[in-house]
């Protein structure tokens, strides 16, 4: 309204009345179009009042009246208003409210990030003292192999700028180096006798455990856990190697086989109760011992004795092997992370906390981070999953030990019953962790690693029974007609069983020789047919055709 209109229609009305109008009006507050209509009601009844009044002096008198009958001006202004809201339609009164209901939960969840974001994880377990208590069996430090084991790969640390060619010429086998560089690590071995001579003794010790420490990153917990010498104990493995295939070149056999047995023996102290990464050392420094024997085995000839002993210290090494990968470890592993990425002792449980995914997709950077996960789950949605449904505190520890009771009970199965029950490891673990940010991202493949355990095992039977297969040709003169008459005639305790099909591992004999084999991933008996890549060469671990072939020897060369 103009302010010539505004005039307009005060022009009959006393000062009075007017300014009693303008109060009312500037008490009400509500929209400009309303109170206008107001404005223009209150001024028509004071003009239907006042119309009988003669006098200006009359209408002053008739006015104030009026007003004192109005009473509180507040009061009526909100009465005003009240009537006027009670009085429009219905489709502006939606709309007001769902503004109004829209404000509330803005206001609500601006408190409620606040809230969320000012929750912080409060850590109350030492998980890496809790680690170092479960791999540490006795208290006697004389019956630790991990001081010899430590004090030798600080050596060859000491020597690795200096001799780069060297190590890379360690992981090579035999057939895979020139007459010259075999030179070169024939000469490596005679130079560090004294650090390969320190794993020697260390792997004569019942037990080895090392001292787990985070103290360059104490904040990162047990993912801060230093594992320095990881590389260092495979070159000492491969040194071992060497220097069996040196020895037995030499005519040194029994020098050789003591290298062999002290190499699977390093590579045992390195499983069990201990972290993932190492139990996967162990079983590839196992693996290369028991294949060295089998090419050593392939190559020379040897008596029945010498035969006999071999296998009875291989027997004796591994009785009471649990080629089973732990968990232990993980599951401390797991239970470190959930306490420094949820909030502690708060509305819900305990919410997971955006620094402990940023943190954690700063750690597994390289592997899937936090971007990667966001890809491949098409998580858009995110941070409102974060935000209202991702599960609390309490539901991620139960999360991760259903997960880690579902590993178990799968490590006690064959790859062979898994494979005949239909059991798709990988799918059913990550149904069990869905939805769950943090244990989507660091979960290990453990389906894998069972995989894994159980070729070891396979291979090492397998092992044994060559032996025994050579005893018997050696005593007999010929090779058994089936495994079973190795058990008849004393040459094996037990039938190896292949972990691929649950029956024992396919034998047959040859024109000259034998061959012995697993049936491998693809759970399929191709014939000791062995896969080959696209260029001819032997794939020895093939997961999708092939057997596992553990005798003949096989050769690198392309075919």
């Amino acid at each position: 309204m103009s302010k010539k209109e505004k005039g307009k229609l005060f022009n009959n009305l006393p000062q009075r009345a007017s300014e009693f109008i303008n109060l009312v009006i500037r008490k009400m507050r509500y929209r400009r179009k309303v109170r206008q209509d107001v404005q223009a009601e209150l001024a028509a009844h004071f003009e239907d009042e006042l119309k009988d009044c003669a006098t200006d002096e009359d209408k002053e008198q008739k006015a104030q009246k009026l007003i004192a009958e109005f009473g509180d001006v507040k009061l009526l202004a909100v009465l005003l208003r009240r009537a006027k809201k009670r009085c429009r339609p219905l489709w502006r009164t939606i709309i007001a409210r769902t503004f109004q209901t829209v404000g509330v939960l803005i206001l609500c969840f601006i408190l409620y990030v606040v809230w969320f974001f000012s929750g912080k994880p409060v850590v109350t377990v030492d998980y890496v003292a809790e680690l170092n208590r479960i791999v540490r069996p006795v208290t006697d430090e004389s019956l630790n192999a991990a001081t010899f084991y430590t004090e030798a790969a600080s050596r060859y640390e000491k020597l690795s700028e200096d001799n780069k060619e060297i190590f890379e010429l360690l992981s090579k086998k035999a057939n895979e180096v020139t007459p010259e560089q075999k030179q070169l690590i024939e000469k490596w071995l005679i130079d560090n006798e004294e650090t390969l001579e320190l794993v020697i003794t260390g792997t004569q010790k019942p037990y080895n455990w090392l001292e787990y420490n985070n103290k360059n990153n104490e904040d990162a917990g047990m993912m801060g856990i230093l594992l320095p010498h990881l590389a260092e104990f495979r070159r000492l493995a491969y040194s071992l190697r060497w220097r069996a295939w040196h020895n037995a070149e030499q005519g040194r056999y029994e020098d050789a086989f003591d290298d062999i047995k002290s190499c699977y023996r390093l590579g045992r102290h390195f499983k069990g109760d201990k972290t993932l990464i190492e139990q996967l050392v162990g079983i590839a420094i196992e693996a290369m011992a028991v294949q060295t024997l089998r090419a050593i085995l392939d190559g020379y000839q040897f008596d029945s004795d010498t035969l006999t002993t071999l296998q009875k210290d291989f027997e004796q090494i591994i009785a009471g092997e649990d080629f089973t990968t732990s968990i232990k470890t993980e599951k401390l592993f797991m239970y470190d992370e959930i306490q420094r990425c949820f909030t502690e002792d708060r509305l819900g449980g305990g919410h997971i906390s955006l620094e402990g995914i940023r943190r954690v997709a700063m750690f597994t950077e390289g592997s899937e981070g936090l971007l990667e996960y966001i890809v491949r789950e098409k998580a858009w949605t995110l941070p409102l999953h974060v935000l209202f449904t991702h599960p609390n505190k309490q539901e991620s520890r139960e999360m991760a030990d259903r997960y880690y009771i579902f590993f178990e009970k799968m490590a006690c199965k064959s790859p062979a019953q898994i494979n005949a029950e239909g059991i798709g490891i990988g799918k059913q673990a990550m149904e069990i962790v869905k939805g769950n940010v943090l244990l989507e991202m660091l979960t290990p493949a453990l389906g894998r690693v069972i995989q894994i355990s159980h070729r070891s095992r396979t291979e090492v039977q397998a092992t044994i029974t060559i032996l025994g297969l050579l005893r018997h040709k050696t005593d007999k003169g010929s090779y058994p007609e089936n495994l079973q008459e190795l058990i008849t005639t004393g040459y094996l305790k037990e039938l190896p069983i292949d972990s691929f099909s649950d029956k024992p591992l396919v034998y047959r004999r040859t024109d000259d020789s034998f061959i012995l084999y697993s049936l491998g991933e693809n759970f399929k008996d191709d014939g000791g047919r062995v896969a080959r890549d696209d260029k001819g060469r032997i794939k020895t671990w093939s997961r999708d055709e092939g057997d596992w072939v553990f005798w003949p020897v096989l050769k690198s060369e392309v075919k």
